[in-house]
Order: C-alpha cells, then sequence, then structure tokens
C-alpha cells in the first residue's frame, strides 16, 4: 500500500477515569479502558499500517496514542498541541492533518474531532454523529478541494463501518 493509499485516522481517547487530583489533564485510562482499546487497535492494525500518530499532551490521549503506536509496531508517539481541547481545535486539527498527508492517527478529543470530522466531511451525513470513546474514523483526502472522503469507521466491541467510494 503506497503512502497515498492510507487513510488518515482520527481517534478519541479510550475510557478515562472521571476525575484525578491533578486535575483533567492527568486523568488516565481506566483498566477497563486501556483493555478495550488495546483489543480494538489490534483491530485497527489489521485494517491500515500507519506512518506515524500524533497525539494531545493529555495522559488519556497520550495512553491512547501509545496503546495504537504498539498495536502497529511504531516506536514513537509524537504529542502536538494543535489537539488539545481548546476554542478553535477543530481547524488545527484539518490544518495539521493537511500538513501531515495521509499516514498518519491523530488522538485527540470530543468534541474536537466531532467538529474537524463534521469540517472535513462537509455534506456528508454518513459519519458518526457522536464520536464514542475509542472511535477510530478513516479519511481519505480528495485532490480538488482540500476536503475528506469517509472510508470507515470502528468503535471498540462495535461492527465495523465500511463506505465504498460512491457512498
Amino acid at each position: 500500500m503506497s503512502p497515498r493509499e492510507l487513510p488518515l485516522l482520527l481517534v478519541r481517547h479510550a475510557e478515562a477515569e472521571e476525575a484525578h487530583v491533578l486535575g483533567d489533564e492527568a486523568r488516565a485510562l481506566t483498566p477497563e479502558g486501556r483493555a478495550l482499546f488495546r483489543q480494538h487497535a489490534r483491530k485497527l492494525a489489521r485494517l491500515t499500517p500507519l506512518r506515524g500518530i500524533l497525539t494531545s499532551p493529555l495522559v488519556r490521549a497520550v495512553q491512547t496514542a501509545e496503546l495504537l503506536a504498539e498495536a502497529l509496531g511504531l516506536a514513537q508517539v509524537d504529542v502536538h498541541p494543535a489537539l488539545l481541547p481548546k476554542k478553535g481545535a477543530a481547524r488545527r486539527i484539518l490544518k495539521l492533518a493537511h500538513e501531515l498527508g495521509p499516514g498518519f492517527a491523530l488522538v485527540g478529543h470530543n468534541p474536537s474531532l466531532e467538529k474537524a470530522l463534521a469540517l472535513a466531511l462537509g455534506d456528508d451525513t454518513r459519519a458518526p454523529d457522536k464520536l464514542r470513546k475509542g472511535t477510530a474514523v478513516a479519511l481519505r483526502a480528495l485532490a480538488d478541494d482540500g476536503g475528506y472522503q469517509l472510508v470507515w469507521w470502528a468503535a471498540p466491541g462495535r461492527s465495523l463501518k465500511r463506505y465504498d467510494a460512491e457512498g
């Protein structure tokens, strides 16, 4: 599979603890979230290889990205501030996606990822309305307008949803 054929993945972090004494930034994955996403990451690795993974610096996203990297056999996860759940994050996520090109996973948070997905797909209504924790959405860049086409999406414990070129 050539790098241009690889999808871009938007991945929501797995299930995390509700609170942490050090604040929201330090919330880690729950043992159940870690186990479920580890299994899900193995499924994702069978679906597509990737060239790299970028993640929000928040602990729960980094841990999710590390599990995905392990399943894919990637040695490194890069932290990127564009994936922080702050105002304007959706546009920053899309800008980062365009800069990177295909073959990368971007691990982040809602509602930023849901908004980025909506911007990327424009009028395409086939995407999930809500990205459950651990969901990965595969996108293919459209050459003509900078938008994206939905390829598939997969949530932990759910069936894979594939989309052909015609929709």
